[in-house]
């Protein structure tokens, strides 16, 4: 029996889980609104990959690590060209105090921590050129990623066919089939559907109630100088890179529900303000310019900052149910052969990876424990759940 799904969206969810499927039998269809893929946040020139860990939220730790570990093991594996990856470091300037916090919550969890990362010294900041008296942390396998080669690289597959030009109008259920019309009228039908189109994921009757904002960020580069620069992705309150393709990439401002998709020169002194504690002489250096490139994009991300992972609930089902009916998780109405990822924000190559492959081992019916643990997490229905007084099924629709 033939394995068919359709994928809306080809950024880096959509290409991530059509690479997965395609290794394993799947017959995919990749649908995208734009002229190519990877058009919208995955299309930066640079993604910077690096675990952004918080203080005091032990499960989101849990969740970066893992998916920081996936994905910097999975792009080495994939036979990219060496000029579109690099994992040599990655440095992330934080508070003294807070750094040593981290330090300190991240000891009792991480094993061998002294291959995993460090808390900077002036050894460090003397090697990747950065500014003295700084402090934080330095993440021995973190860096960065091209883009638009990785999203090609994963769909470079025969089993994986891409249509753009395709804006979704809507999703409707027949008997065993699922049919997508189109704004120009066409119809695409298939036995499955994953919707990973970032913040157009609400635009749907069957997912209108999965919130996400859209968060505009600009990115700004200038093209390579005589200046020595770190090596190695460097993060403050905004980001540096280094040398990739004869430019020098950093940004990115965070702006919500804001459409404006023209550069503002307002943005470019933010993102150039933001690497001044990084290297003040290259801070110098974008201050003199008339003018400087930037691209902007916008990323979806949720309200408690998880994305949406999994399957959503059938409406008319859960119209009928009662709550108490709905306090056992073995009875939740899921509509059968519908999948969602979306809601990654600014951590999307790092968090898409991971949860495309473990959305993949959910339409395979081949989950391991670590990835029940990964859909109670990133459960799409948690928030509906939560408001129906369910905030324990939310978090445990899979028994581990």
């Amino acid at each position: 029996m033939q394995k068919n799904i359709l994928i809306i969206g080809a950024g880096i969810a959509g290409c991530s889980l059509a690479h997965f499927l395609a290794n394993s039998g799947w017959n995919v269809t990749l649908l995208e609104s734009e002229d190519d893929i990877a058009q919208g946040g995955s299309g930066n020139p640079v993604a910077a990959i690096y675990p952004k860990f918080m203080l005091n939220d032990e499960a989101y730790n849990d969740f970066m690590l893992k998916s920081f570990r996936f994905t910097t093991g999975w792009i080495r594996r994939l036979g990219l060209n060496e000029g579109d990856y690099r994992f040599d470091g990655a440095i992330e300037i934080l508070e003294e105090a807070y750094a040593q916090k981290l330090e300190i919550n991240l000891s009792r969890k991480i094993t061998n921590k002294e291959n995993f990362f460090s808390l900077i010294n002036e050894s460090i900041l003397n090697k990747y050129l950065i500014e003295s008296n700084s402090s934080g942390l330095f993440f021995h396998q973190g860096g960065w990623v091209n883009p638009i080669a990785l999203c090609s690289h994963l769909i470079n597959h025969s089993n994986i066919k891409i249509v753009t030009h395709q804006k979704i109008k809507s999703i409707e259920k027949s008997t065993d089939q699922w049919t997508l019309k189109t704004e120009s009228q066409k119809t695409f039908n298939s036995s499955h559907v994953a919707i990973c189109n970032a913040s157009s994921v609400s635009q749907f009757d069957l997912t209108q109630h999965l919130h996400t904002d859209a968060f505009r960020g600009q990115v700004n580069w200038i093209n390579s100088t005589t200046l020595q620069m770190p090596p190695i992705v460097t993060c403050d309150e905004g980001y540096l890179a280094p040398l990739i393709q004869d430019k020098h990439i950093f940004g990115a401002t965070y702006a919500m529900n804001d459409f404006n998709k023209d550069l503002r020169k307002s943005d470019t002194k933010k993102n150039i303000a933001s690497i001044k504690k990084i290297h003040r002489e290259f801070y110098n250096h974008c201050e003199a310019q008339e003018s400087i490139h930037g691209r902007v994009a916008w990323r979806a991300s949720t309200k408690d900052r998880k994305p949406y992972v999994g399957r959503v609930f059938d409406n008319q089902l859960l119209g009928k149910m009662r709550v108490r009916e709905l306090a056992r998780a073995d009875q939740l109405p899921w509509l059968k052969d519908l999948y969602i990822a979306s809601g990654f924000g600014s951590r999307g190559f790092t968090f898409a990876p991971y949860c495309s492959s473990v959305l993949a081992n959910l339409i395979n019916d081949n989950l391991s424990q670590e990835d029940k643990k990964t859909l109670n997490y990133t459960n799409p229905e948690r928030y509906r759940l939560k408001k129906m007084s369910l905030k324990k099924v939310a978090s445990q629709i899979f028994k581990v």
